[in-house]
């Protein structure tokens, strides 16, 4: 990168980073800038890495594989020159198994990987326990391919007058974007029928990113959480058709409420009905869809070996601890025998509920739910409950509601699977940001800074996971 280049861009981010601390900007504004300054001087860094630093790593990781000839690693077909890169050696060397799970050795590799990235990343060596990412984006998009197409007023106006969710005289009086969004846009649109106007919430996916659960598998979900009263917003319809926005979209119920992560509380008295009503949500969706006599480790197997097949077709850069992630959770699968299976969320947090009066108003986002073990959504949620003081409450209250007995094992277990699904997301989301038409602040976010931090929180997890069997 020439001089001229890297003064503009460094003006650049000096001017987002002067946004940030303006007093003038909406929260939505203020976010979208904070995250456009992070990705941009991250970036930055990269572009600027110190060529000594970089043979610094490259001469460590040789002292870790070893000098014998290791066979090539597995194709990745996003990156021709992906074996050229730093990292490569060292993902060889897993494959082949030239690299154990040793404590001392997976030390090593993350210590390595650690240095790596702080040039790009001062605070990496603390992984990541605060994002949701999502995003696939490894469909392949032809040179030249047209840009997405826009969801717009007119747009849904007429569509909702064709398929008669509404009559001849339907108007979208407006339609707002909401900030934020890996795999999927969210809007507010305020819809005119006659004289009667409504808020409805629209979920669209976005180009080049099914999670491998669009809104079309999301819709049915929902429906069955209205029948077993899981409070979620209600469906209405859903258009399952990609070409007509680039992206198949849906429409629910605009839910009351006020989004959990931006009012965590302080009072005793509200923690406890925050932790109270999370069990009971939690508590009936797993007694109520509880499968007995099924083998959850048979979904989560086939779901180790989709993760493994997407890391092939998206990584543009080698990642080890990805690598030493998956093969930890296959390795570990027995920590699940005997558990039992059920329908779960898969991502359960403050960032997906809406509060009203203390209890959960509305529970959102099943883009990642399945069939699966209920220790997953304690194990998710349980970091958040800690926030407030409020584990043992909640708890009690989930038992009390129908809930299932946690599993240290198991829970250790499903620590390593969010932190390596999420860094497969994350590759999803770096792949989508390349597509034609794509300008997306998040996917920038996900699809560089987040990566490495997932990568290292693996091998935090892994570590934790292993203290337990001791």
């Amino acid at each position: 990168m020439d001089e001229t280049s890297r003064k503009v861009l460094r003006t650049i981010h000096g001017a987002l980073d002067r946004l940030t601390r303006a007093e003038n900007l909406t929260s939505e504004q203020l976010t979208e800038v904070f995250m456009a300054a992070t990705a941009l001087g991250y970036q930055i860094a990269r572009m600027n890495y110190p060529a000594d630093r970089l043979a610094h790593a490259t001469a460590r990781e040789s002292e870790v594989t070893g000098t014998a000839i290791l066979p090539p690693a597995r194709s990745r077909s996003a990156a021709p020159d992906w074996d050229a890169m730093f990292g490569a050696r060292l993902c060889a060397a897993i494959e082949a198994g030239a690299i154990g799970d040793d404590p001392a050795t997976l030390h090593r590799v993350r210590n390595l990987l650690v240095e790596y990235h702080t040039p790009m990343d001062p605070v990496i060596d603390a992984g990541t326990h605060a994002t949701y990412a999502g995003g696939r984006g490894d469909a392949r998009v032809a040179h030249g391919e047209a840009v997405p197409v826009e969801l717009t007023p007119a747009l849904l106006e007429e569509w909702l007058r064709r398929n008669g969710h509404d009559g001849p005289r339907t108007r979208v009086t407006s339609l707002k974007r909401l900030m934020g969004g890996y795999s999927k846009a969210t809007y507010i649109a305020h819809i005119d029928n006659a004289g009667s106007e409504q808020a409805i919430v629209i979920r669209k996916d976005s180009p080049g990113l099914p999670t491998g659960s669009s809104v079309t598998s999301e819709f049915p979900v929902l429906q069955e959480m209205v029948e077993i009263g899981v409070p979620v917003p209600a469906p209405l319809w859903i258009e399952p058709d990609p070409d007509i926005c680039s992206g198949a979209f849906m429409g629910v119920s605009f839910a009351k409420g006020t989004p959990a992560n931006q009012i965590v509380p302080s009072d005793p008295a509200i923690r406890c009905q925050w932790a109270r009503s999370t069990a009971d949500v939690l508590g009936r969706l797993h007694a109520r869809t509880a499968l007995p006599g099924t083998d959850v480790r048979e979904s989560i197997a086939a779901e180790i070996n989709t993760l493994d097949a997407r890391m092939l077709a998206r990584e543009r850069a080698p990642h080890p601890g990805l690598l030493i992630g998956l093969r930890w959770l296959q390795r570990n699968l027995d920590r699940l025998a005997g558990r039992p299976a059920c329908r779960i969320h898969g991502d359960v947090g403050y960032h997906n509920m809406l509060m009203e009066d203390g209890r959960i108003a509305a529970l959102l986002d099943w883009e990642f739910s399945r069939i699966g073990d209920p220790v997953e959504d304690l194990a998710s949620v349980k970091p958040f409950m800690d926030q407030i003081d409020s584990w043992d409450e909640f708890y009690g209250a989930y038992q009390a509601a129908g809930g299932f007995t946690v599993d240290r094992r198991a829970e250790a277990y499903f620590t390593v699977w969010q932190e390596t699904r999420n860094m497969v997301a994350c590759l999803g989301s770096l792949n989508s940001l390349l597509l034609p038409g794509v300008f997306e602040v998040p996917l920038t976010v996900a699809g560089t800074i987040y990566i490495p931090k997932y990568e290292i929180a693996i091998f935090d997890a892994i570590v934790n996971a292993e203290s337990d069997d001791e």
